[in-house]
């Protein structure tokens, strides 16, 4: 059933004219300010804060969808939690800026570019240098970080956990974004990323030159404290080179044309990716792994 779900979502993601949401959620912020609003919230431990704005709301309206089972045949419940992917996988939308962003690239206009890059396509932890030299890098390194965060890690824990799994992955994603400047609210992301990244960065040299990606990939295996964002791109960098060198990749302002096939590769890598963990989880749900 789980491998139908993700199925449905990503085809009417394909199909359906779904708007183009930023990585913030104004639902989420909405509740922070509320917790926030309570007293004496501030001086409670970090971990009482955590549970009170991600755990506990993630409890409620797990036993929500849990108690929706038993009406219509379980039909209302998969219904919802289609709607719940679809929304969550929304944050991820960023095909039009892209597209506009290559376009400018193939025309020669680095400024149009940098100017689309800075606005749309740069996330939080990865900023999008002011030096244009090194701007498509910057772009891709941020753009694999996202891709990571707003599509496979909230599939990868709706399948272990299901909707609890998926709404404590997005509380807590959208809780680090919310608490920039706080290093520890971060914490409680990193060791939900740990393993995903790593399988997500296991796949890439899958889906790409597993000889040449495996040896970076195991090199920062047991790395604990690694962020997600440096181990994708360095695998992936691998992933994608030709000879016994790691990728680089061409600079914007140099060859456009070669800049903008740079997007085009990591894109095919994504691609790649998809494909092999739908076989995984179809495999996995006719064996009676999934349900």
């Amino acid at each position: 059933m789980k491998f139908l779900i993700v199925f449905i979502v990503l085809m009417l993601q394909a199909r359906l004219p779904l708007p183009q949401r930023s990585s913030r959620s104004r639902s989420f912020a909405k509740w922070l300010e509320l917790c926030r609003k309570l007293p004496k919230f501030a001086w409670l431990h970090r971990h009482l804060r955590y549970t009170l704005v991600v755990v506990f709301p993630t409890v409620i309206i797990s036993a929500a969808f849990f108690g929706a089972e038993r009406w219509a045949w379980g039909l209302g419940t998969v219904l919802l939690e289609v709607l719940l992917l679809m929304y969550v996988l929304s944050h991820i939308s960023i095909g039009k800026h892209l597209d506009a962003y290559r376009h400018d690239l193939h025309e020669g206009d680095i400024q149009g570019a940098y100017h689309c890059a800075e606005q749309f396509l740069a996330v939080p932890e990865v900023v999008v240098t002011d030096d244009i030299r090194a701007m498509n890098e910057q772009v891709i390194r941020a753009l694999l970080h996202r891709w990571f965060e707003y599509f496979f890690l909230m599939v990868f824990w709706y399948m272990v956990a299901d909707v609890a799994g998926v709404l404590l992955a997005w509380f807590s994603v959208q809780y680090a974004r919310e608490q920039e400047c706080d290093d520890r609210a971060w914490r409680y992301l990193h060791w939900l990323e740990w393993g995903p990244v790593r399988l997500l960065g296991l796949t890439y040299g899958l889906a790409g030159n597993f000889m040449h990606a495996l040896p970076v990939w195991r090199q920062q295996l047991w790395q604990w404290n690694v962020h997600s964002a440096n181990l994708l791109f360095d695998v992936a960098s691998s992933a994608l080179s030709t000879n016994n060198e790691q990728r680089r990749w061409h600079k914007a302002d140099e060859n456009a044309e070669a800049a903008a096939r740079d997007l085009e590769e990591w894109h095919t890598l994504h691609l790649r990716s998809v494909s092999i963990w739908m076989v995984v989880i179809a495999v996995a749900t006719i064996g009676g792994v999934l349900l």
